[in-house]
């Protein structure tokens, strides 16, 4: 959907494109957001967070990045979204999701940890069933590697080191958490066997969707 309301001058005045959005009502607000999220989705989730007030309107935001989002960008999504929802509502929302789109819930829940609220024991519990639940229906793709040279779903890359690495499992506590990684020969991306936590932070996706087996 391409909006009306919206011109490409207005993308490069972005307080002048929000004091227009602002003359709207809520409904119609949600509904050039949308159109601009096709095209900007940085831009869109700005203005969703500065003039958008009733938080059905930010579900259906995180629905649709969940849905439509890779596991790159929907970093990006948390971020804006995640704020306005609270962690507890993200967290039913994914839950509620994981049976029918459990790829796309596993994508967010990747970066959970790095917006995990500290010393919040609740929020760390409910984080740590959900991932229970994404390993018990995913089964073998949260497997750390093996032996036999498998090639991982999910290749990662520690940018402090620039070594490669697969993910193994998430460290949860109080007081933050880390991202437990199994370290991969940069040569042949075979585990070498040794494990490292490493925060949220510092970890990129280089290939953020699986292989086809």
């Amino acid at each position: 959907m391409v909006s009306r309301f919206i011109t490409d001058k207005d993308f490069e005045d972005h307080k002048a494109l929000q004091r227009r959005l602002m003359s709207l009502p809520e409904e119609a607000q949600f509904n050039e957001i949308n159109a601009i999220l096709n095209r900007d989705s940085l831009i869109g989730l700005k203005l969703a967070n500065a003039v958008l007030k009733n938080k059905k309107y930010f579900e259906i935001l995180l629905e649709r990045g969940v849905g439509q989002a890779n596991a790159s960008e929907i970093e990006l999504w948390l971020k804006y979204l995640l704020p306005r929802l609270g962690f507890r509502r993200v967290m039913a929302i994914l839950s509620d999701k994981l049976s029918e789109q459990p790829q796309e819930v596993r994508k967010a829940s990747y970066w959970l940890p790095k917006f995990l609220p500290k010393g919040n024991e609740q929020a760390a519990k409910l984080l740590k069933e959900l991932l229970n639940k994404e390993k018990q229906m995913l089964g073998g793709e949260y497997k750390a590697a093996r032996t036999s040279g498998q090639v991982y779903k999910l290749i990662l890359r520690i940018k402090s080191t620039g070594e490669y690495a697969v993910f193994g499992g998430y460290q949860l506590g109080s007081h933050g958490s880390k991202i437990i990684v199994e370290i991969l020969n940069p040569e042949d991306l075979y585990p070498t066997g040794g494990l490292r936590e490493v925060s949220p932070g510092d970890i990129e996706i280089l290939d953020p969707q699986p292989y086809n087996d």
